[in-house]
């Protein structure tokens, strides 16, 4: 049986469609969640975002400290829009993280989230 090039080009247009969707997916459901408030963070091992739950003019960030020693911060970047912030992702492991407002104050650290 002989294969159409436009039916492989449809085929692994599929597959690495649906293979972007498990990453990503697999990316969001292993993460760990810090809560402070309404306002969140979340982290896997090397990487981390922040979602601001509150409209009340506080920035909102994940804050960690790596494996390496060094301190990094990943604020939410589009205040509260009802969506996560974008992921920041490291070189060397994340050893603790936790969610931070500005003003307000930060939830209890995390740590070695998977």
């Amino acid at each position: 049986m002989k294969v159409s090039p436009k039916t492989l080009l449809r085929a692994s247009t599929v597959l690495g469609g649906a293979a972007l969707l498990a990453i990503t997916t697999a990316t969001s459901a292993s993460a760990a969640t810090a809560s402070h408030g309404s306002d969140r963070a979340q982290a896997t091992s090397y990487s981390m975002r922040a979602f601001d739950g509150e409209s009340d003019g506080n920035g909102v960030y994940a804050d960690a400290y790596l494996a390496n020693g060094a301190h990094v911060s990943q604020w939410d970047g589009n205040g509260a829009h009802g969506d996560w912030g974008p992921w920041a992702t490291y070189n060397s492991q994340i050893k603790q993280f936790r969610v931070c407002e500005d003003h307000v104050g930060c939830s209890a650290w995390i740590y070695w989230p998977s």
